[in-house]
């Protein structure tokens, strides 16, 4: 879990693996927005897509487990299978650009 979220004074680093898993709790959140849980969808629709395409055999069972909550233990060694087959970079890009319309201060 460490390696997910580390501390950098009063905020967290994310991995991109774990920024999937927060993407996905936002959408069913209850504090959430309703654009950020549009913009959470966006970025997690085209992340699976983007595993589909390259194949990723288990994107149907990961993108399940994502959306019914499966705590983070299971679900992101999953979620670090899938930046591994996709790369990082696009991981990142795909997240970039479905928040790409997020201004600073933005709480939504």
């Amino acid at each position: 879990m460490k390696k997910h979220f580390q501390k950098h004074g009063d905020e967290y680093l994310l991995s991109p693996a774990a920024t999937l898993f927060m993407v996905a709790d936002a959408i069913n959140c209850p504090d959430a927005g309703p654009q950020g849980k549009v913009r959470a969808s966006r970025v997690l629709n085209a992340t699976m897509a983007a595993a589909r395409a390259a194949r990723f055999e288990q994107a149907d069972i990961l993108e399940t487990m994502l959306l019914s909550g499966a705590d983070a233990a299971r679900v992101l060694p999953m979620c670090d299978a899938l930046v591994q087959r996709l790369g990082a970079e696009v991981v990142i890009k795909i997240i970039r650009i479905g928040l790409d319309d997020v201004s600073p201060g933005d709480a939504s």
